[in-house]
């Protein structure tokens, strides 16, 4: 009677599991939550399907597939707004519900073993309805503007687009041709300097798709104007310049993040999955590469003084990969560089960066464009097993006039490896090529949404990304001083 009274007078409750099926027996009870559960099926895997229109399930997949049991009912309560429904036996069963109750909230949610409460989307909805129980509602959409409208700037608009919760208001650029192309493909207003972007109340977040070279100087306009800043990685060529980043987000109380979006591949999800989950014991040492044998582009990218150097393309990403696995800090750092073929371009032709951690684990990257043969994307030793990541090949067939050629050649690098576990055991060595989960194209800017929304842990901490710059100034001393060995305390 307490509870109930509790939300009569505009409390709110959440009831998990069984408590529902347990508590309706009290006629209190089934009044305040409109409905009386069944007794459970047995404990199956389940394909749950979340119901789009209300903002408890915003951003959540369409489907979250996982193992529980189901109690069962004849229909919705009234009332209620189902959150989330299941298919069983050729009937359509409620998994989760809201419905007000005098002036508070009652939410229940009848799944309720351990693996559904491990499941990342499952532990994002009970966030969600102990806030909405609370009387807490998410924050409204937020407009993002856009600075730089080149191909990584129509990566972010794309995006954006495509996340619910965020509008893209408008795109700055200072050349005339990208403006018209931002107007013509995204229906926005464009500007062709800062000011009068950062002075429209709309927009509340900014996206910083600059070169490396050009990003301090916007994030900080940008956070001292009161905006969320995106950075696009990698998140400044100096530490100096991240600093004076993270130092104006305090200042000012905003919020800062930076565009690591490859955490959502496909492959590193596996392999990381992997690690963690002590599937190939203790990880101590790594080898990871990029590269092939062909000619720069004649970009931005390859010149150092705008693109911080060769170390900065693809180890933003490598660098960010490795600091993810290894828990420890990275006290010992070399790294060497070549010059020897593409002397039309300021990047160097081939890197190789050597970390050691605390624990004396090891982890090597190196990005070569005069690697006529390829390693290994991944080479991990653990004290258990082994992971290999090998890079995808694609069979190409041209036809002439002479007859047919089939070219068997690697796929593009964007591509997610083929991830296989080597394990040791009484029969030997067993190998194991791993499922990869379905690539998450909007990871990145889905989870910032929810973060604006609902105060949802941020994916990536500027904190993270200060390591990775880190990594890479000091790895481009070490090639100034010859290849010498730095200690650190990254």
């Amino acid at each position: 009677e307490q509870l109930v009274d509790f939300v009569r007078r505009g409390g709110g409750v959440i009831l998990l599991h069984g408590t529902l099926a347990t508590w309706s027996q009290d006629p209190s009870v089934a009044g305040m939550a409109g409905w009386t559960a069944g007794g459970p099926g047995p404990v199956t895997e389940l394909v749950v399907r979340t119901v789009a229109g209300h903002p408890l399930t915003e951003r959540l997949p369409a489907e979250i597939v996982l193992e529980d049991e189901l109690y069962l009912s004849e229909g919705p309560p009234a009332g209620a707004d189902v959150l989330m429904r299941a298919s069983w036996r050729f009937t359509d069963q409620v998994v989760a519900y809201t419905r007000g109750f005098g002036e508070g909230r009652f939410v229940h949610l009848g799944l309720g073993h351990g693996a559904a409460f491990g499941h990342p989307d499952v532990q994002r909805f009970v966030h969600r309805a102990a806030l909405h129980a609370a009387g807490i509602e998410p924050a409204p959409s937020i407009g993002v503007g856009l600075i730089g409208y080149g191909a990584i700037g129509r990566m972010h608009a794309q995006s954006i687009q495509a996340t619910p919760g965020l509008k893209l208001q408008a795109v700055c650029d200072f050349s005339a041709d990208r403006r018209s192309a931002a107007e013509r493909e995204l229906s926005v207003s464009t500007h062709a300097n800062l000011e009068p972007l950062l002075a429209d109340p709309e927009v509340g977040l900014v996206v910083v798709g600059t070169p490396p070279s050009a990003h301090a100087g916007p994030v900080i306009e940008a956070l001292s104007a009161g905006k969320h800043v995106v950075c696009e990685k990698p998140f400044g060529i100096r530490v100096e310049e991240v600093d004076r980043m993270m130092d104006a987000a305090a200042a000012y109380q905003r919020v800062l993040t930076v565009y690591q979006s490859r955490r959502w591949d496909p492959d590193f999800i596996a392999l990381r999955d992997t690690v963690a989950g002590g599937g190939i014991g203790a990880l101590f040492y790594m080898e990871s590469f990029i590269g092939g044998y062909s000619h720069p582009c004649d970009y931005w990218h390859s010149h150092e003084p705008i693109s911080g150097g060769t170390i900065y393309d693809w180890g933003s990403h490598y660098f960010d990969w490795v600091l993810q696995l290894f828990g420890e800090q990275v006290t010992a750092l070399s790294a060497v560089a070549h010059k020897r073929v593409w002397h039309d371009v300021t990047n160097a032709d081939q890197v190789r960066v050597d970390l050691t951690f605390g624990d004396g684990a090891q982890a090597t990257f190196m990005q070569s464009d005069i690697a006529a043969a390829l390693k290994p994307k991944w080479y991990l030793l653990g004290t258990r097993g082994a992971i290999v990541g090998e890079w995808r090949h694609e069979t190409i067939v041209t036809r002439g006039g002479s007859g047919e050629l089939v070219e068997d050649r690697p796929a593009p690098a964007d591509l997610p490896a083929q991830v296989v576990v080597s394990r040791p055991g009484a029969g030997g060595m067993s190998e194991e090529r791993l499922a990869l989960p379905p690539r998450d194209e909007h990871g990145f800017y889905r989870n910032l949404a929810d973060h604006m929304a609902w105060d949802e842990k941020l994916a990536v901490t500027p904190s993270e990304a200060r390591r990775t710059v880190a990594v890479m100034e000091a790895a481009t001393e070490s090639i100034a001083r010859g290849g010498a060995r730095l200690e650190v305390h990254i």
